[in-house]
């Protein structure tokens, strides 16, 4: 196992337009962007050598002998939301990143990712009734029912990872009954890339909050992340 220190990261306090600026708005230019809210760190890269992995034989052997077809990247970045309380509260934050090369045989995907999935456990109890020739009912029925309340424990996703072994990764962060979306997420992938060729890497972030109605902000940066494989 190799452990690789974090770099630094430039950070960008992102501005996010709305995606119907005029939804819900007598005039369109009333809609302001979502701002103050999410600080992007990064991202940057660093090409995953054989000498850069030697201190690890049995990985600098496997990145050699891939070499002569795929190469790796380790790519990192951040979201930070703004701590709470803050208002409306973020109810989602997407990012997305899309991977483009030249030439691109083989297709650049994302080979790994971290993290997958992060969960709160979050306490529910449901009552299950039934009613005439076992049909489910909802909470509100009363005639002529029978049931009971079930109590369990499920995981609400806080984080998940999407789109593995594609060249379209992702992560969905989600506000959980437990916890509002803030503080420091470090976010990182490896990306297998065309060996001699030259990647982009498209970054766009979206988030939603309800304004009464869920409302949706997105912006794409506009300077794509070159990766660059020719030896």
């Amino acid at each position: 196992m190799i452990e690789l220190a974090d770099p630094p990261l430039p950070q960008h306090e992102l501005d996010l337009p709305p995606d119907d600026a005029s939804r819900g708005d007598r005039d369109p230019e009333s809609a302001p962007p979502l701002a103050g809210r999410i600080t992007l760190g990064g991202p940057t890269s660093l090409r995953l050598t054989a000498d850069e992995l030697s201190s690890d034989p049995e990985i600098a052997r496997f990145a050699a002998a891939e070499a002569g077809r795929h190469a790796y990247h380790l790519v990192r970045l951040a979201l930070t939301f703004a701590p709470t309380p803050q208002r409306p509260r973020l109810e989602f934050v997407h990012v997305a990143l899309g991977v483009a090369a030249k030439p691109d045989e083989p297709e650049p995907v994302a080979h790994s990712m971290d993290p997958m999935r992060l969960s709160d456990p979050v306490e529910i109890t449901r009552t299950r009734r039934l009613g005439p020739q076992l049909s489910l009912l909802g909470a509100d029925a009363a005639l002529g029912e029978v049931g009971r309340s079930v109590r369990y424990t499920a995981h609400q996703p806080l984080v998940e990872a999407l789109g593995l072994h594609t060249s379209s990764p992702a992560w969905e962060f989600r506000r959980t009954r437990a916890h509002e979306l803030s503080g420091c997420h470090p976010l990182s992938l490896v990306l297998r890339t065309p060996a001699d060729s030259v990647t982009d890497v498209t970054l766009t972030v979206s988030a939603g909050v309800r304004v009464p109605l869920l409302r949706r902000f997105t912006r794409r940066l506009p300077d794509p992340l070159r990766l660059e494989a020719t030896l």
